[in-house]
């Protein structure tokens, strides 16, 4: 569960550096030479600093898509080494149970006693299979949830960056404008867009802080994962108690020996 979990916070680890490199994106286009400078200059200089802030905002991006692609090759690789486990380990009881079944018939002597080793047999398949099963939903179960938190988070986040990049695009295409039919007020049209680019940064990181996590998410499916394990074994107990006990009473003073 711990390392599932982890890479359930691999997003918020991303965006988090995308809410640190904005703001020195931003000094670095709108820096404080800009505000010493003749408000011309400004206005010159602003459709290269316009291209710098896209292009980290571009690489940013690339970055949570790289990051979100090794997220899944680790859940694929996670859930491959449980399925490898759960097989040998299955593998394994099975061998060791046809064995038990093996030494129980050769102490059966007598037609009842063979019918009991039968039904017993029978029992503990059957148990074996029904736990088997509700294992594999529950784990099925919580694989799909994860997938589907994360699919749910990521499109969440898609949706925030994409707000952002619009806000930011908007305000840099605003100062150009603005620049472009009055290149001397650079000074206010500098005020303007750092004004702007701050409240979308400002949003962007809000709305981040604002959603639910795939962390706590993953936890209360584990939860719900484990409920299903625990009351897969006690049903799986009970019935094995229960073609024990039959079992026994079919071989009456013999019951010490199976």
């Amino acid at each position: 569960m711990s390392r599932i979990s982890k890479t359930g916070v691999i997003t918020a680890s991303v965006l988090s550096s995308v809410g640190l490199l904005l703001a020195p994106a931003t000094t670095l286009a709108l820096g404080a030479r800009a505000t010493t400078a003749s408000t011309s200059a400004f206005c010159t200089n602003l459709p290269t600093k316009a291209s710098d802030i896209t292009a980290k905002l571009n690489d940013l991006t690339g970055k949570v898509t790289q990051a979100w692609s090794q997220q899944d090759q680790k859940l694929t690789a996670d859930e491959a080494k449980v399925d490898q486990t759960v097989t040998a380990d299955r593998a394994r009881a099975d061998a060791e149970r046809a064995a038990d079944f093996a030494k129980l018939e050769a102490k059966a002597t007598t037609d009842s006693e063979k019918q009991a080793v039968t039904t017993y047999e029978a029992t503990v398949k059957d148990a074996v299979s029904t736990r088997r099963a509700a294992y594999d939903a529950a784990r099925q179960t919580f694989r799909d949830g994860v997938k589907s938190a994360i699919t749910a988070r990521r499109s969440t986040i898609t949706g925030q960056m994409s707000t952002f990049q619009s806000s930011a695009s908007s305000a840099l295409a605003t100062a150009e404008a603005s620049c472009a039919s009055n290149a001397t007020n650079g000074a206010t049209i500098r005020q303007t867009l750092v004004a702007s680019l701050k409240s979308a940064r400002q949003t962007f990181e809000s709305q981040r802080q604002a959603d639910a996590t795939v962390g706590n998410q993953v936890s209360q499916l584990a939860a719900t994962r484990n409920t299903a394990f625990q009351t897969a074994d006690q049903t799986f107990k009970n019935s094995m108690t229960t073609a024990r006990t039959a079992l026994k009473q079919a071989f009456g003073n013999k019951s010490s020996t199976v």
